[in-house]
């Protein structure tokens, strides 16, 4: 029984597959300054940025979308930060369809049982061009007093099945677009702070004289 399902599984995303151009997703940042699409944003010291976290589904070639036809039903994600002193905090989950099944303070975790439990699943939002976007939750991102911090997203596990869709039951969309000719990519952000230098006092005792001999001097020409 287990090996009919298998094979029907199987036969159905090779299907799915050959039927679809190219798709492609990508877990991303989405600021009000710029997507995080291994990208960096220039910050002041400890700033506070507010981002979305969102998977984007990019099909080329033709308007078939898996997203955009049928709702997200699981996801499971996770965040990290590396570099200098930058940091994320309320993580929060887009639960709107169905049900937290886990998160925690760095991972994202929905499922959905279907609309006969009153549990739709995760909707998209048609963006144009074979685009399709589906929110999954909000971070708040605080930027380094100094240097680099980068934030990662990135799939929960390496197991396929992850991200699925009512429609997709059985194999997961890392494996749907890696059948497709494309792929599934956790995307970063980088936040990058930089200390403008202050003169050292000596220095900025030598700028003031300067300064206080060039008044006394136009003083006395006007005179």
């Amino acid at each position: 029984m287990n090996l009919r399902i298998a094979t029907f599984a199987f036969a159905t995303l090779s299907m799915l597959a050959s039927a679809h151009a190219e798709l492609t997703y990508d877990l991303l940042l989405r600021t009000n300054r710029g997507d995080g699409m291994d990208s960096a944003i220039a910050t002041t010291a400890g700033e506070q940025i507010n981002a979305e976290v969102v998977l984007r589904e990019t099909v080329t070639g033709t308007d078939s979308t898996l997203i955009g036809s049928a709702n997200l039903n699981a996801f499971n994600l996770s965040l990290q930060s590396f570099g200098s002193d930058g940091l994320f905090e309320s993580l929060t989950l887009n639960g709107e369809g169905g049900f937290d099944a886990g998160s925690g303070s760095s991972t994202l975790t929905f499922a959905a049982f279907g609309p006969a439990f009153g549990q739709p699943g995760r909707t998209s939002i048609d963006r144009g061009n074979g685009i399709f976007e589906a929110s999954l939750g909000t971070v708040t991102l605080r930027a380094p007093t100094l240097g680099e911090t980068q934030f990662v997203l990135s799939d929960g596990s390496a197991v396929d099945g992850d991200f699925t869709t009512f429609q997709t039951v059985g194999f997961g969309l890392e494996s749907a677009a890696a059948n497709s000719g494309g792929g599934f990519f956790g995307r970063a952000l980088t936040l990058s702070s930089q200390v403008t230098a202050i003169p050292e006092p000596s220095s900025a005792l030598a700028l003031s004289l300067v300064c206080t001999f060039g008044l006394l001097r136009s003083r006395r020409r006007r005179r």
